[in-house]
């Protein structure tokens, strides 16, 4: 299940109850998953999710489509390893300035 962070506010004893039913809820704002709520005996996923660290994501069984990928392209690089970090670096700093606007919006017209 899905809801917003605001829907979460205003109904946590609800989102609370659901999930200790079984079902799993992915909180969102402005669209993106925010925060997920797992019942407390589920299995948590096998890979890490620290942001701040490097994600070792596990085997998705597409051997496929990797082989293909470096058959037609030849295998990546060290440079372009390289390179796909810093652009998701660029990505993760311009999501923080735009969070970081968002606060000081809402802080400036509460105030």
């Amino acid at each position: 299940m899905e809801i917003t962070a605001q829907e979460f506010g205003r109904r946590p004893s609800w989102v609370l109850a659901v999930v200790a039913a079984g079902e799993s809820v992915t909180v969102t704002e402005n669209g993106v998953a925010v925060a997920r709520m797992v019942p407390a005996g589920a299995e948590v996923p096998p890979y890490p999710t620290d942001s701040m660290g490097e994600i070792d994501l596990p085997d998705l069984g597409l051997p496929e489509l990797a082989g293909w990928l470096e058959e037609e392209y030849g295998p990546v690089t060290g440079a372009e390893r390289e390179a796909a970090r810093a652009e998701l670096a660029e990505l993760d700093a311009e999501h923080e300035r735009r969070r970081r606007r968002r606060r000081e919006e809402r802080a400036d017209g509460a105030g």
